[in-house]
């Protein structure tokens, strides 16, 4: 019976046995064909690259330089003052180290409350309203006149600093796509190299001035002072910059806001290929959360919740080591950075042969101690600082060329072998102010480096929702390794010229070795 009912090959189905095996008519049937299918979603690292590279990122990058200088300034330009603000302020050799590590302290203090706050209600917000702020608490540093209130304003720089700088990193990653991510990160870095090259251009221009200009009977503004206001109108401008800078397209789709995150890349795929926005390729986002996070206190509790796998495995014991391995990169790196001006005036100025001679100087007399003289300086001081910054151009340029290649944690952990090897190594070879330069600049470039590759594996290997908090984690562990530094290397200088320097490459030596133990994260996908 069955048989009889099938249509032989070449007859015309008839009507009614079309109903009976699909349940549609012949008209039903032509219209569902007509219908078209529907657009494959699509996940962020395909929409990303559909958006292509021109001017939205050339826009980036620009208005990210002045946030670099920022950061530079903030945690640099206090060791440039100490040659004239030691008279001012009676400062001992103590002193100036606890003022360069005050800052780090309040990054430390601030570091969980700004990554909590990010992931949970977005970057851009952050990245305005925090370098503004930043910018205000930098204008009253300027202003000060005692070594409590200079202290004070630093820590609570610090503070303010730490939270958009640590949402900088999280957001550039979040702006381009998986093969240029690394790069892109290791670029930023040439950013800190123009800062560390103007930075004591500035001080320069500025500070050989024998400024004094009096404001009532017990305020006086000193060169250092106007040093500290010019170095304060960066971040203002910073925060200006991103007023014209969309949130991260990766943050609205880990937040089901998808309408928003596709209007964010239709406007980077006009901007980059000069298109109208609706010719972007893709139409259909993946739904990555279906539902906004509450708002006040129903989103802070939701915070909570969701940066809680970041400190449980398997992501802990990832934690765990890249800080370990963080500490000690700081500690090298940003100890030697912040006391090498201050070691640059004191070579120049008592014309010393060797690092060592200018780290232990002939004792002076009674007499002279009763009266303070600052630091003589001149260009010749504050170049030397330019040159140390300027090497790591060549550095990275090397590094963003095999980071890709070779893989993160393989440059990372070599550039921090290498690093500690020169800086064991200057006490010893270091006989003229030209020879320091050199191996100062050398080991800072390939401390650098370690560094950055660093910030990278972090923005790979953790998910959207863990990544600012996690890199607010690495940066914090990373100041309390140049806390600890800063505090430290003149505490050892007391027992010699080699100890401070040895402690330094062993710590460097370390943080290397730590580098080889991190996962591969190379060419990574963002979660």
């Amino acid at each position: 019976m069955v048989k009889a009912c099938e249509p032989q090959a070449g007859e015309e189905i008839p009507h009614d046995h079309l109903y009976m095996v699909t349940g549609l008519s012949s008209n039903n049937l032509d219209k569902l064909a007509q219908v078209p299918l529907p657009e494959p979603e699509a996940d962020f690292e395909a929409a990303i690259e559909a958006t292509g590279y021109g001017r939205f990122n050339a826009l980036l990058m620009l208005c990210c330089l002045p946030a670099f200088w920022s950061a530079v300034s903030v945690t640099s330009a206090p060791s440039y003052i100490f040659t004239q603000a030691v008279c001012d302020m009676n400062l001992r050799l103590l002193d100036m180290g606890t003022i360069n590590a005050i800052t780090y302290g309040g990054m430390i203090a601030s570091a969980m409350v700004w990554g909590f706050l990010s992931d949970s209600l977005g970057r851009r917000k952050f990245l305005i309203w925090g370098f503004f702020a930043s910018g205000v608490i930098e204008l009253t540093a300027s202003m000060s006149q005692s070594f409590t209130m200079l202290l004070i304003t630093r820590f609570t720089s610090g503070f303010i600093f730490n939270g958009p700088f640590a949402v900088l990193i999280s957001y550039i990653a979040e702006l381009h796509r998986t093969s240029l991510r690394a790069r892109v990160i290791l670029l930023t870095s040439l950013f800190y190299t123009i800062a560390n090259v103007t930075l004591p251009l500035l001080a320069w221009g500025i500070l050989v001035n024998k400024w004094d200009v009096p404001v009532g009977s017990i305020f006086v503004i000193h060169s250092w002072n106007f040093f500290l206001l010019a170095t304060a109108l960066v971040p203002l401008i910073t925060g200006a910059a991103f007023v014209f800078l969309p949130e991260s397209p990766k943050f609205l789709m880990s937040r089901g806001r998808n309408e928003e995150a596709m209007e964010v890349f239709r406007k980077m795929y006009t901007m980059n290929t000069g298109l109208p926005p609706d010719t972007f390729p893709i139409k259909t986002l993946v739904k990555e959360k279906s539902e906004q996070l509450e708002q006040g206190v129903k989103a802070l509790k939701g915070g909570m919740a969701q940066t809680a796998p970041l400190f449980k495995p398997p992501y802990l014991a990832y934690l765990i080591l890249i800080c370990g391995a963080h500490i000690g990169c700081m500690f090298g790196s940003n100890t030697i950075r912040l006391w090498y001006p201050q070691l640059a005036a004191m070579m120049g100025t008592h014309a010393n042969e060797s690092l060592c001679s200018a780290i232990a100087p002939l004792p002076v007399v009674e007499e002279e101690a009763l009266s303070c003289a600052p630091i003589q300086t001149d260009m010749l001081t504050y170049l030397q600082s330019s040159i140390v910054g300027a090497g790591s151009v060549l550095t990275y340029s090397i590094g963003g060329a095999l980071v890709n290649r070779c893989g993160k944690k393989l440059v990372a952990g070599i550039c921090g072998l290498l690093g500690a090897v020169v800086i064991i190594l200057m006490p010893v070879l270091g006989n003229s102010a030209g020879a320091v330069v050199v191996m100062v600049t050398v080991g800072l470039a390939f401390n650098s480096l370690s560094g950055a590759s660093l910030s990278s594996i972090v923005v790979d290997l953790f998910p959207t929702s863990l990544r600012v908090m996690a890199m607010a984690t690495f940066l914090m562990c990373g100041r309390l390794g140049t806390i600890s530094g800063t505090v430290i290397f003149p505490a050892l200088i007391d027992y010699g010229c080699l100890p401070p320097f040895i402690v330094v490459g062993v710590v460097l030596g370390a943080c290397g070795v730590a580098c080889f133990f991190l996962p591969n994260t190379n060419l990574k996908r963002l979660e």
